[in-house]
């Protein structure tokens, strides 16, 4: 009840400050500026009503927009409702992320063995006419075409084979170290031969390239001198 009574006595007040402040100013103001300069100051008014006696009522055709206060539970729960649009939105685009991942590696993977289709048609067209060519070397220069054609799909493709030369300094992440041979015609930790060819891929060590690696020749042991006369052995220095 005594809520109530204050806001309708808020309201009251609203209303006579207002309409007394059009009957001043509608007074000393004539022209054309009479209406605009009257609600200006019914504008104040209604601010200062406001931050006195709280919200007035709001009059039906009035441009002005109190405020709603929320309780700390709405605010609470229009947050939950926020995190778990945004957390279902996230997933939902996690799995269209993978979805066109997974897509992408199949058209690429299909791209990849369309070409090489080719590659074994030639193959197989190869062996058939091998089996009528009596000359070794003919049969042979088949062979290389297919193998040239072949690089060059895989060329195409971003392939590329490690480049290996002896007396180059040993490279983890392009080479792999089979022997450690000692030598002293190369420093150590330089490669000494190629083992096995390696590749890359789009600047993307694909197989590392299979190395012999040089190493530091030992010194052998000096073996200690005897002496016969006295049968004990004398350690040289």
């Amino acid at each position: 009840m005594s809520s109530k009574k204050g806001k309708k006595k808020g309201n009251e007040k609203y209303r006579n400050q207002q309409q007394s402040a059009r009957d001043d100013v509608a007074n000393d103001v004539t022209g054309e500026f009479a209406d605009e300069v009257v609600d200006n100051v019914a504008d104040e008014i209604t601010g200062e009503v406001a931050a006195s006696d709280g919200f007035p009522e709001q009059p039906a055709n009035s441009k002005v927009i109190f405020p709603t206060a929320k309780s700390p539970e709405q605010e609470l729960e229009e947050l939950k409702g926020r995190f778990q649009r945004l957390a279902a939105d996230y997933q939902n685009y996690q799995k269209r992320s993978h979805k066109q991942i997974d897509q992408a590696r199949q058209f690429a993977r299909d791209d990849l063995a369309r070409s090489l289709l080719v590659v074994l048609d030639n193959f197989e067209h190869t062996l058939e006419k091998g089996r009528e060519i009596e000359s070794v070397q003919a049969l042979l220069e088949g062979i290389r075409i297919v193998y040239d054609h072949f690089v060059d799909i895989l060329t195409g493709q971003g392939l590329k084979r490690i480049t290996v030369e002896k007396g180059m300094a040993f490279d983890p992440n392009l080479h792999e170290a089979l022997l450690h041979e000692p030598s002293d015609e190369y420093a150590a930790n330089t490669i000494i031969r190629e083992l096995s060819p390696g590749y890359a891929i789009n600047d993307r060590t694909l197989r590392p390239a299979k190395v012999s690696v040089a190493k530091a020749v030992q010194p052998e042991p000096q073996q200690p001198e005897q002496n016969w006369e006295n049968g004990q052995v004398e350690q040289t220095e």
